[in-house]
């Protein structure tokens, strides 16, 4: 079987990318995986739940995040999707679904005019985000033209920008992870490079 040569440049620029994705973020404390399909995104979560011993996980209704079937997947912590203003605050795991991940920066890129998405985003300890790995740029200026010229025509109303676990700094330039959001971010990539089978 013939390789097509402009399928086999996307994969490699894809590769490239995600690479160059997972040193960024890593440099700033975050942990990248690759899930080739669902069920092995799936997989990743179900490890990070008996990882982390979590007894509640909230996760926003995003096409992404249905695709997953948490519910099906993982006895030993329930998934909240309905009333997030109830149940973020006291969950050990919060699932949400990114719109892009920047490469240059380990940055994922999220609609966040929805309060439901901040909510899982930033109030357990633990933020579990997935993105389709086709969705992966270059660059913040590759992410916002997509918002711009894609579906809507025009960037959305709140969008937020996670680099890593949250971290502060006091006077004295002492560096904590976790007083303001999430202690531990990490980054599931579904799909094959180049947008391949999910």
């Amino acid at each position: 079987m013939a390789v097509d040569p402009v399928e086999a440049a996307k994969e490699k620029k894809a590769g490239d990318l995600f690479e160059e994705f997972r040193r960024s973020a890593e440099a700033i404390s975050a942990r990248v995986y690759r899930a080739g399909n669902y069920s092995e995104a799936a997989g990743i979560i179900v490890g990070l739940i008996r990882e982390h011993s979590a007894k509640k996980v909230v996760a926003t209704s995003t096409p992404l995040v249905e695709s997953l079937y948490l519910d099906d997947i993982t006895r030993e912590a329930p998934v909240c999707r309905d009333n997030l203003r109830l149940h973020a605050a006291g969950a050990d795991i919060g699932v949400s679904e990114a719109d892009f991940a920047i490469a240059e920066t380990g940055t994922l890129v999220c609609e966040a005019t929805d309060i439901n998405a901040r909510l899982v985003s930033t109030l357990p300890p633990v933020h579990v985000a997935l993105v389709y790995e086709d969705r992966l740029v270059a660059s913040l200026e590759e992410a916002i033209g997509l918002y711009a010229g894609g579906d809507r025509g025009h960037l959305p109303g709140y969008l937020s920008f996670i680099s890593g676990p949250s971290r502060t700094a006091d006077i004295e330039r002492i560096l904590t992870i976790g007083v303001h959001g999430p202690s531990e971010l990490h980054i599931i990539f579904v799909g094959k490079p180049g947008g391949g089978d999910r």
